[in-house]
């Protein structure tokens, strides 16, 4: 079982990651870790009213925000827009989150609520995608 398991594991790296971290390096590994800490604890990002909490495991950071009911009548009657491919395109565009995202971290974020949009996952793959 465990030779299967390795076998896959080369064959798609993806898994690998998943499973063991391996293509994650140590210092965006210990960086990770020590992100979760700090934003769980009040400090920047966690700073946003929505915010529920950080976790990291196996090479994916996950944050959980609250999703708010938006009303169409509000905000001078403008349509609210779904805001998944700015934020994609703000990971991608960031030399900050393009050294993680190259180096195999992907970026999950989860919406809780009665009108949450479907969970938004970044990768590399993904911001390639964008510009080809």
């Amino acid at each position: 079982m465990l030779r299967a398991v390795i076998r896959l594991s080369l064959l798609f790296p993806c898994y690998a990651t998943a499973l063991w971290g391996i293509t994650i390096p140590q210092w965006l590994e210990q960086e990770s870790q020590q992100l979760v800490q700090e934003l769980n604890s009040g400090v920047g990002q966690s700073q946003n009213p929505e915010f529920i909490k950080a976790e990291y495991r196996y090479g994916e950071m996950t944050f959980y925000y609250r999703s708010l009911i938006h009303d169409p009548a509000t905000a001078f009657g403008a349509v609210v827009e779904d805001h998944q491919e700015q934020v994609l395109r703000q990971y991608c565009n960031s030399d900050y989150y393009r050294q993680r995202l190259e180096a195999g971290l992907s970026y999950r974020h989860i919406y809780q609520g009665p009108h949450a949009p479907e969970p938004m996952q970044i990768t590399a793959e993904r911001c390639a995608s964008l510009f080809y």
